[in-house]
């Protein structure tokens, strides 16, 4: 599993925590394999079923590597809920003409895990983390929300230019 998809299963982790679940490790093992599915065709045919188009075989996932992408998700949700106070402070600080509790939840669990990424973990490109999070609000979210998600993070990362 990519990064980005890492990513992906720690927003929905973290978004289940918002609405009130616990984000745990049965939920985790369910997202594990996630994988996006492609987006419908605009005749409503699936490309399988055609024949027109046919996935890459992926390589078999080894054991080594499913504990190490759970490792990863575990701590970006864990470091996000442990911090998530602070986050969101933090997160609020940054709103023009918004307060915290009209963020879409979605926005916020997006917005959470990019903040204590770079805030906290620092292994990853600030723009990675920037680019990954606003492609997450557009495919997930609402039409505007990729463009909140970025106008917030953009003003995050300029903070120490002014």
């Amino acid at each position: 599993m990519a990064r980005k998809l890492a990513r992906v299963a720690a927003m929905q982790l973290i978004y289940e925590q918002l609405e009130g679940g616990d984000g745990g490790e049965e939920t985790l093992r369910g997202l594990i394999g996630f994988e996006p599915a492609e987006a419908p065709r605009p005749d409503g045919e699936d490309a399988a079923e055609g024949g027109e188009t046919q996935a890459e075989e992926q390589p078999p996932v080894t054991d080594q590597e499913y504990e190490e992408d759970c490792a990863f998700i575990r701590a970006l949700v864990s470091g996000a809920a442990a911090h998530a106070p602070e986050l969101d402070e933090q997160i609020a600080s940054y709103l023009r003409g918004w307060t915290l509790d009209r963020v879409a939840r979605v926005d916020l669990a997006i917005l959470r895990l990019a903040f204590y990424e770079l805030t906290y973990v620092k292994d990853t490109p600030e723009r990675v983390v920037i680019n990954e999070a606003v492609e997450m609000a557009k495919r997930y979210s609402t039409d505007k929300s990729g463009a909140f998600v970025n106008g917030v993070l953009g003003a995050f990362s300029r903070r120490d230019q002014a």
